[in-house]
């Protein structure tokens, strides 16, 4: 299946001499050689690279995020775009970037005029003081941007030496939040989580060597057999993704679930809707 691909103006951002101390002497701490981080420049080269322009006028899109966070293991987020969510125009792709991060995408989130509202909700990593930003490309073709500054105390760092987080037999667990039953033409929440690792291929283990990054990189979500709503993961996204969005269901309604990582191994579930 093929899906859509994803743009934006970037503000200048600038590392505090705090987070600079405390990111280097986390890297200093684990004994390694710091790893480096995204700028400005590669924010804007991805976002050229998946949506074909730079740039682009500021928009409506409301991201609702801590301006401040002691960690940045799991940062949430809740991003909205103002939308009746009509089959000729809705928001269709949205990304993330990230100027401080170790890769400048964070996650590029498809939406569809099933999706009852262009708003959903994850957690993130952030390494250091940086602006999150986020392109909306329209079915129509139009394209704008937001940004929104974020600063942590200590950044998500890397583990000095890697566990084995995928055991012999490992496997996710996955929880699934829908109404049962819903009036028909019903709007309903679904949150989803699933216990991932996330492992972000950018820790060691005990020779030193790069752990292979291996992550929940796939989200969907069908309904009937359509696909509704779906989620392009990087390692930005936190350990454990969660994701929360709306949906309009119109009549009894089969959801289904998947996961893809990046083995290919598949997770899948699935829920029952009835409509009253």
């Amino acid at each position: 299946m093929q899906l859509p691909p994803s743009s934006t103006r970037v503000k200048r951002s600038y590392l505090t001499r705090r987070g600079f101390v405390i990111s280097s002497a986390s890297f200093l701490a684990m004994g390694l050689p710091r790893m480096g981080l995204a700028t400005e420049m590669d924010v804007k080269n991805a976002i050229l690279t998946d949506f074909g322009a730079l740039d682009l006028d500021d928009g409506p899109i409301h991201i609702d995020m801590p301006h401040y966070s002691d960690s940045g293991v799991s940062v949430p987020l809740t991003l909205s775009v103002p939308s009746d969510m009509q089959a000729d125009d809705y928001p269709e792709v949205i990304g993330l970037y990230g100027d401080r991060n170790p890769r400048p995408r964070i996650a590029k989130i498809y939406l569809t005029p099933m999706c009852s509202a262009a708003k959903f909700s994850t957690r993130l990593r952030i390494k250091a003081y940086q602006n999150i930003v986020a392109v909306t490309k329209m079915r129509s073709g139009a394209l704008f941007s937001a940004s929104r500054k974020v600063d942590v105390t200590l950044g998500a760092c890397e583990d000095a030496v890697a566990s084995d987080q995928f055991p012999p037999g490992w496997t996710p667990r996955i929880k699934v939040a829908v109404p049962k039953k819903v009036e028909v033409n019903g709007s309903i929440e679904v949150r989803t989580i699933i216990g991932h690792p996330m492992e972000t291929g950018l820790r060691r283990d005990v020779s030193g060597l790069l752990v292979p990054i291996r992550i929940a990189e796939w989200f969907r979500c069908y309904v009937n057999g359509q696909l509704a709503f779906s989620v392009k993961m990087e390692p930005a996204i936190a350990a454990n993704p969660y994701f929360a969005f709306r949906l309009n269901i119109s009549e009894a309604s089969k959801l289904d679930f998947e996961w893809v990582d990046t083995n290919s191994d598949v997770y899948k579930v699935e829920r029952d809707i009835a409509v009253s």
